[in-house]
């Protein structure tokens, strides 16, 4: 042990081990993402998910559900024809109309609950939170299921990233932290970059190598007392973490100024526009799922209370998802991709069928919509309905859970799976809760 402390056959000194120690560090923290994959029941598929999140709760009325025989009361927008006859969308989605059979939207979507915390929960986990700790997941959130049971499509990449930074209600809860997301800033900013995927300066690849084995070095006393296997692993997770540092690959998927400056125009020089761009980025190079949040300027909670806008805040934010979507369907298209990639759109509820007095919508758990795209399933269709005024299912009543199964399936994860919580006791996946069967088939 002495001896790795004063000189090895490169010369790496006392000063010097100090100094990659920082990076050492770096690449235990990186390691934990690998081991994410190397423990996952892989399915032989390279199947992934973008997740767009409309943080907030949009309106139904205002986006993908209009009402364009409802009372005036309920319609403050025009709406517009879209690619699939019959079907309206309202007047500020005119880029996804026209390409509106790419969809399916359902529209018979609910829970019943108004609360942003409580919702957001089940959304993300297919289960009510009744012991509702703020910002912490009392069950799995889907990313970490996917980390946990498929992993990464590639080597060295991560199987769950958050675009941008964290979500709330995203964690692994009893799954355990290393099924967390990797959070990622945002892509927009001009100085964007992702940390620990760029060495230290003046550490070059074989300082990295040495590095290793320094780490070897350290460990291989333990190894002898090991009975469950943990440190022969340990060899694997570190090289798939330097991989993620001094890997091309995975630097290249996160380098988003790589791209055409025209086609990130077209995605939209915003957050929420260059984060589907870099979604798209990441699950061509092997990333699984990719949970993008749609928090530009403002979130979707369009109450017209003091700190926000009304419902004029979707003259706003629907250019935006308009573009950015859009864009996201149209490249995944042309790159050969839609058929593997399932793009998915919903918030945590959707909103009350009047204009309130402050000139906005409330919050309504009752009825909302949601759209999917890709996959290679079924779409260009209508999946259930709302009542004449959007307020509640009308047929085809579809939860949470239904939406996560509907990922499941599509990523070839069983539904049946048990995981331990914290107690000990077997906790099933999902409550309940079944595939979409209209998407599918």
């Amino acid at each position: 042990m002495l001896d790795l402390l004063s000189t090895d056959s490169k010369g790496i000194g006392r000063r010097e081990f100090l100094r990659i120690g920082s990076l050492a560090a770096g690449g235990v923290t990186l390691a934990d993402l690998c081991r994410r994959r190397a423990m996952a029941d892989h399915v032989p598929r390279d199947s992934a998910v973008i997740q767009v999140f409309l943080c907030g709760g949009p309106s139904q009325h205002d986006t993908f559900d209009p009402k364009p025989l409802a009372p005036m009361e309920c319609r403050p927008f025009d709406s517009i024809e879209t690619a699939m006859p019959g079907v309206r969308v309202t007047e500020f989605f005119p880029r996804l109309a026209a390409i509106f059979d790419e969809f399916s939207v359902v529209r018979s979507l609910h829970h019943g609950d108004g609360s942003h915390n409580h919702s957001v929960h089940w959304m993300q986990t297919g289960r009510y939170p009744d012991k509702l700790v703020f910002g912490q997941n009392q069950f799995p959130a889907s990313g970490t299921v996917i980390s946990k049971y498929r992993g990464a499509n590639a080597r060295g990449l991560p199987p769950n990233v958050a675009i941008p930074d964290g979500f709330y209600y995203s964690t692994a809860a009893y799954l355990g932290s290393r099924y967390d997301p990797l959070e990622i800033p945002d892509p927009n900013k001009p100085d964007f970059h992702v940390p620990n995927l760029k060495p230290i300066e003046g550490i070059t690849t074989n300082r990295l190598d040495d590095r290793l084995r320094i780490l070897q070095g350290l460990d291989r006393y333990r190894r002898d007392v090991d009975t469950h296997g943990q440190f022969a692993a340990m060899d694997a997770f570190q090289a798939a973490a330097q991989d993620m540092i001094s890997g091309p690959v995975v630097r290249r998927a996160f380098d988003i100024s790589g791209e055409d400056p025209r086609l990130r125009d077209r995605y939209g020089r915003t957050r929420l526009g260059q984060g589907c761009l870099l979604a798209r980025r990441l699950v061509e190079a092997g990333v699984t799922f990719v949970n993008v949040k749609d928090y530009e300027f403002f979130e979707w909670d369009l109450h017209g209370t003091v700190g926000g806008p009304g419902i004029e805040g979707t003259k706003t934010k629907g250019p935006h998802l308009d573009m950015a979507l859009s864009s996201l369907i149209l490249d995944l298209k042309q790159r050969g991709l839609l058929n593997r990639v399932l793009v998915q759109v919903f918030g945590e509820f959707g909103r009350t069928t009047n204009i309130n007095t402050t000139a906005g919508r409330d919050h309504w758990g009752n009825v909302f919509t949601a759209l999917f795209a890709g996959g290679g399933l079924r779409h260009g269709q209508v999946i259930g309905s709302s009542d004449a005024k959007g307020a509640l299912p009308l047929d085809r009543p579809l939860g949470p859970a239904d939406l996560l199964a509907t990922m499941y399936r599509f990523l070839g994860i069983s539904t049946d799976i048990s995981a331990t919580d914290f107690s000990g006791r077997p906790i099933p996946l999902l409550p309940g809760g079944e595939p979409i069967r209209e998407m599918f088939g």
